[in-house]
This record gives structure tokens, sequence and C-alpha cells, in this order.
């Protein structure tokens, strides 16, 4: 099966709605797949979180709909969860780097 998306040895398939790292595959929560999905989508450019959490609400991308810092937070917790299952480091990332003050890409 061809993937949708591939970075660094993790592939996935956005119509299946699977991910994997070197051919295993990963159990990721919707939540999980969908900010990973978004960041794949955009690889090197920064995605807020309030990029993130319109884009789990399925919002046109900035429409400048208000995100409570609550919501910021969840997508925090939602990214530390994706990033413990992929295996992956903040301090050394290999697939989510945080941008400081601003947001999330991906590693290069």
């Amino acid at each position: 099966m061809l993937c949708d998306f591939e970075h660094r040895g993790l592939t996935l398939h956005e119509g299946s709605r699977a991910a994997a790292i070197q051919g295993l595959p990963l159990n990721l929560t919707r939540t999980q797949f969908d900010l990973l999905l978004v960041l794949m989508e955009n690889g090197r450019m920064v995605q807020t979180k309030a990029d993130l959490v319109r884009r789990l609400r399925n919002e046109p991308y900035n429409t400048g709909s208000f995100v409570s810092d609550g919501e910021e937070r969840a997508v925090q917790v939602h990214l530390g969860n994706l990033r413990k299952q992929l295996g992956d480091s903040s301090r050394s990332p290999r697939w989510i780097e945080t941008v400081r003050g601003v947001g999330y890409r991906l590693a290069p």
C-alpha cells in the first residue's frame, strides 16, 4: 500500500487512517492521527496550537475563531501523548519539533 505521507521512516495513510514506523503499525487515537496528519501535510511550516485546535474542530484554516487556553493545553497534552506513541523526544526530536512560544512542525 502506498503511503500518503512519509518522513524519516514514519508513514501515514490518510484514507485508511493507518500510521506506521518502519512498517510497524501504530495504534493512534483519532486526535493523535489528526494532529500527525496536519503536521505531515505542512512539513517544516510551523503550526500554532490555535491552528491545530481549529483543524481538530474541522474549521477552515485561520478563521479567527476563539481558541481557549484550555483547548491549547489539550493540544499540548495530545502532542505529548503522540510523541510517547512514536517514541519521540522533545529534547532531540526525530519527528515532531517544538518551536518554542510558537507551535510545532516536523523535525528536519
